[in-house]
């Protein structure tokens, strides 16, 4: 590398916001429409499944919903009968796992119970 050569840090803040403009402009008339789609895809998927936490996930809970509009509930249906359908289709590993989560509340729920009975 040119030790002269210029860098991000020699830009003002609105000459590289111009110059990102310039790359995104000419980055996007590049591609082809299959090239624009596959990007996009990606970018959501990353956006939407890859939340962390409850605010992230607020907020891709707010864009879908936002996006759907007056389907949003028809989806929120489909999805919920969906998930009852795969509850008949879950692995043994999974049942087991649930079993024992309501096995673990079962118990606390009579800890707290007998607790509660001694005073």
């Amino acid at each position: 590398m040119v030790k002269d050569a210029i860098s991000h840090k020699d830009l003002s803040k609105k000459q590289l916001e111009n110059l990102k403009d310039i790359y995104i402009d000419s980055r996007l008339s590049s591609m082809t429409a299959d090239e624009l789609s596959k990007f996009v895809r990606t970018i959501l998927i990353d956006q939407i499944k890859g939340t962390v936490g409850n605010e992230e996930e607020r907020e891709a809970w707010k864009e879908i919903k936002e996006f759907f509009g007056e389907d949003f509930e028809d989806k929120l249906k489909k999805v919920i009968k969906n998930k009852e359908n795969e509850d008949e289709d879950i692995s043994p590993e999974q049942e087991e796992l649930e079993k024992r989560l309501k096995l673990l509340e079962q118990r606390k729920t009579e800890s707290q119970k007998g607790s509660q009975d001694m005073w």
